[in-house]
Parts: structure tokens; sequence; C-alpha cells
């Protein structure tokens, strides 16, 4: 064990005055449930509160030319119990692919150039790097704890075309059990279908 240090009081001065960003803030209204007006409030698959500090979840919003064409709040206990349905083989692509792109690590960096300006976090697609609004079809993803986003390597938004390179990852069983989420909580029409496959906060 080291001895203590003579001028403890004064390293704790060295950080007086500094500001230091929370890593989280009210869900903003990027992360609003369209179907609420509102924050979300359950989970859309069990249904249980979201509202409650400690109570963590994971929202998706999917558009189609800035159209909410499907949004969930998913609780972590629903996430888990829908990552058992999916083969494990999908599971280690997935985790693989977007392991490339270091999600967690980027969090200082974007906090450290944007703050929680959750605009800045959602402007460009983290796999291709492209401006988000040049996409015909995106998704928003955030982490959350009660009444609260937290930055975490999320929020974070991916184009559209990324799906195929996902879907590309899936076993037929995952697949399978996708589409069937989708027809049970959505009832999307085909082609609107195409954009939830492959989504890595499913996975």
């Amino acid at each position: 064990m080291q001895d203590e240090p003579e001028n403890e009081e004064y390293e704790f001065g060295e950080f007086e005055g500094m500001e230091v960003s929370p890593n989280y803030i009210e869900v903003p209204v990027q992360f609003h449930s369209f179907m609420e007006e509102g924050p979300f409030s359950k989970c859309t698959l069990c249904e249980e509160s979201l509202t409650e500090d400690g109570t963590q979840y994971l929202i998706h919003k999917a558009f189609h030319r800035e159209e909410v064409i499907f949004e969930y709040a998913m609780c972590l206990p629903c996430r888990a119990k829908m990552q058992g349905e999916l083969s494990a083989e999908s599971i280690e692509a997935i985790n693989a692919y977007m392991e490339q792109y270091e999600i967690e690590d980027r969090t200082g960096p974007m906090m450290e150039a944007h703050g929680t300006d959750v605009s800045k976090w959602l402007s460009h697609c983290l796999v291709t790097g492209a401006p988000i609004t040049e996409a015909e079809e995106y998704h928003y993803y955030a982490f959350c704890d009660g009444p609260d986003l937290v930055f975490n390597g999320l929020p974070l938004a991916l184009a559209g075309s990324v799906d195929e390179e996902l879907n590309e990852l899936l076993s037929k069983k995952t697949r399978d059990r996708l589409d069937g989420f989708v027809d049970e909580q959505f009832g999307l029409p085909p082609e609107l279908k195409k954009p939830i496959k492959g989504s890595p906060i499913l996975i």
C-alpha cells in the first residue's frame, strides 16, 4: 500500500471549477414514442413499466423518408429472452460485425466533441459514415434508464442499406424469428418489413 500523498488537498483542489458533463439526459424527443406521443411508458413486448429509475431498456425507431414506420422499447429481460430464441451463430456473427465499429469506445470522443447534443450523435450512419439525412430508410437506437437516455456508445444511427449486410449474417432460424416478431408487433406490409431484419439491437 502506498503512503498517502502529502498534498492530497491540493490534488483535489485542481479539479474545482471543472465542468463535468453527465452521461445522461432526459429522454429527448428523437426517442419519444410516436404512438404514445411522448416518452415510452412501457415495454412493447411485456408491457412492464419503463418509467422508474433503474429500469433499463433499449429503444429502436425506424424511418422511411422521415416517417416513423415502426418503433419499440424493449426491457432487458425481454431482450435476453429474444436472444435466447435466435441462433447462437447469428448472435456471434452480428456481435463480431458490430465490434468493428467500437461502439463503446466512441463515447469519450463523442462526449468531448458534442456533449449531450443527441442530434450530433445521430447525424451520420455509424457504419457508412454518410449523413443520415441522405438515407431513404434509417434507424435510431438508444439505451435508457427510466426517464433518462444514457450515453454509452449509443445513441446511434444506421442507414437502411446496412440491413442488407446484416441480413447476410443471419441464419434461417433467426430470420424466421425476426419475421415473426415483426408480424406479432407491427403488422407491417411486406415492403416495410425489411428494415427490422438483422436489427442489431435485438441481437
